[in-house]
């Protein structure tokens, strides 16, 4: 089997320089998660490409194009600044072009065109392409576009509101026209697959060379660390976090935020008015998760009671279990009920309910809270890794295939 994996991913030495030399960074959930599925499908199929942009480049250089390889994984990338619809039309044709070549080239097995749906402009032209040489494509859906928009807000203009419209009519119109789908919840399936095609819930995946870093009480740090790692947004419940820490009556605790988004100056009035709070901004994932590994407790406050949560599995649930730290989190409908054995949840999610439940857990015994931690990892670990999952999809894949 054959795969062209369509999205923004770039190789990890790639994203190491990007982070250090680069204004624009690549998001890193989105990084981490298309890295770690082709990666686990590299492992079996015998051949992944990945088609690939890069952020924006400095200065006014044109549009370039380069190529690498890295784990097995051949990267094709295109960076280009952006320039209104031009850019979105470059995208397109460049994506169109290389997936129309790279489907009439000659195979001896089995190929698939692999889409993350939420990047339009490169995902449009490589589904065109692979529908018009016959080659089958499959839609990895992490969010549902109409609601992604919603949610994180639109344009103010009308000129804007118009193209935000567009954009997300066309979106839709493109989601619904895959010919299989890889969906993080079953809940997704009528609203992304209303054509009924073959889909696989896959609702994150989890680093195997986790295994190998060693989560210790003697390794954690002096204090009292509550860590979040993600978008600063209100409706993530990031606000409400902020509120209900500013709660908790414990000198010796600390509340340590990692990521960008809206509350950033929020965040930085509540740490100049409670010096346990503290902002990092974005840092390398290898810097966020070797700080997860040595706090005390992971928490994701997202709201569980916003519509847009039966469409939804944070991949950083995931690497929070990974990491052997405990996971303090909302009881989200997407999530399986095997994962509540084995993390924390605010079973009161106003901010009196969320102080009481960081307070109340603070203030159990170290040797119990590390249990829970560590009983997470050795979940993930054996059921979610990468590989584990892209085994899943394989077999899903090789179901779909033509007979030889």
């Amino acid at each position: 089997m054959e795969i062209l994996y369509v999205s923004r991913l770039c190789s990890e030495s790639r994203l190491a320089r990007l982070m250090a030399e680069q204004p624009v960074k690549p998001p890193l959930q989105e990084q981490k998660f298309h890295g770690l599925l082709a990666r686990g499908l590299a492992a079996f199929a015998t051949g992944v490409t990945a088609l690939s942009l890069l952020p924006p480049p400095p200065g006014k250089a044109g549009p370039r194009t380069e190529a690498e390889t890295e784990e097995g994984i051949a990267y094709h990338y295109l960076a280009l600044r952006p320039v209104p619809f031009l850019s979105h039309a470059l995208v397109f044709a460049w994506s169109f072009l290389f997936c129309f070549r790279w489907c009439l080239a000659r195979h001896d097995r089995p190929r698939f065109v692999v889409c993350d749906i939420l990047d339009l402009s490169i995902s449009a032209g490589a589904r065109l392409a692979s529908k018009l040489a016959g080659v089958p494509a499959v839609a990895i859906v992490t969010d549902i576009p109409d609601i992604l928009h919603d949610y994180i807000g639109g344009a103010s203009s009308p000129l804007g509101r118009a193209v935000v419209g567009a954009y997300r009519s066309l979106s839709t119109f493109l989601m619904h026209r895959y010919d299989a789908y890889v969906l993080l919840t079953e809940a997704m399936d009528p609203l992304v697959n209303p054509r009924r095609k073959p889909h696989l819930v896959m609702e994150g995946m989890v680093d195997p060379g986790m295994e190998q870093v060693a989560n210790t009480l003697d390794g954690k740090f002096p204090e009292r660390v509550v860590l979040y790692a993600g978008a600063l947004y209100a409706k993530y419940g990031v606000g409400a976090l902020l509120d209900a820490f500013l709660r908790v009556p414990l000198g010796d605790v600390r509340l340590w935020l990692y990521g960008s988004g809206e509350l950033e100056g929020r965040i930085g009035d509540c740490a100049a008015r409670d010096p346990r709070i503290r902002y990092w901004g974005v840092q390398p994932n290898r810097e966020v998760v070797a700080a997860e590994v040595r706090a005390t407790l992971l928490v994701n406050p997202r709201p569980s009671r916003e519509a847009f949560t039966r469409f939804s599995f944070p991949s950083k649930n995931m690497e929070y279990m990974a990491s052997g730290t405990p996971v303090l989190a909302t009881p989200l409908p997407g999530m399986p009920p095997e994962y509540l054995d084995h993390v924390y949840t605010f079973q009161d999610e106003s901010v009196a309910g969320m102080a009481e439940a960081l307070t109340r857990l603070l203030n159990r015994p170290r040797e119990e809270l590390h249990r829970r931690g560590q009983g997470a990892k050795a979940f993930v670990l054996e059921r979610k890794s990468n590989v584990t999952q892209a085994g899943r999809i394989h077999a899903f894949l090789e179901a779909m295939a033509p007979p030889a």
